[in-house]
């Protein structure tokens, strides 16, 4: 005798596991996650710094961090935590911020690639994004140090080392090095 067990909703997974860390709902399951680390947690922070500061120099739009709860799916239900993302504000209106998960695409998603993330599960959650709606997705790899650019049906493009990163079309007059998202800078007084 076999037992059904109902699909959560992400309304239901938002009242039911708002204090359970590092998990997401993925098609009507709760998922857990192994936590960051300080590695991924400081290539996440800097992703969300470099973008940060720049929308707020440009006046464009806002940066999120920190698990940002993105509903990439309905019926059954998937809700992600994405690392950092960017929203204009032609897309997401200063006004129209939403208080729990948003179903409005962001125009970029960043990911940095965690412990007991394959590449492959990394590229469907781009997909997810992708056909959610979002514009493009960005990949960060510590391990190679590598930012990997994902955008509806073209092939992933690999940036590396002092490449440039720029989009022109959804991030105007942003610019960084791919280096910029793994760097630690030191002070003036480090040996």
């Amino acid at each position: 005798m076999s037992t059904l067990t109902a699909l959560l909703t992400a309304e239901d997974f938002a009242k039911h596991y708002a204090d359970t860390p590092f998990c997401e709902l993925v098609r009507g399951e709760v998922i857990e996650l192994t936590a960051g680390g300080l590695r991924h947690s400081r290539i996440s922070g800097r992703a969300y710094y470099l973008l940060e500061t720049w929308a707020i120099q440009s006046g464009l739009g806002r940066a999120y961090t920190n698990e940002t709860g993105l509903l990439t799916e309905r019926g059954p239900d998937t809700v992600r935590g994405a690392d950092a993302v960017y929203f204009s504000f032609r897309r997401l209106p200063p006004e129209n911020e939403p208080e729990g998960f948003s179903s409005v695409p962001p125009e970029l998603v960043v990911e940095v690639v965690g412990k007991g993330q394959g590449w492959n599960a990394m590229v469907a959650k781009a997909g997810e994004y992708l056909a959610m709606g979002v514009d493009r997705v960005w990949v960060l790899d510590a391990d190679t140090t590598s930012l990997y650019v994902f955008g509806g049906d073209e092939k992933p493009v690999e940036l590396s080392g002092e490449a440039e990163v720029r989009d022109e079309k959804l991030l105007p007059g942003f610019s960084c090095r791919v280096s910029d998202f793994f760097n630690v800078r030191r002070g003036p007084d480090s040996a």
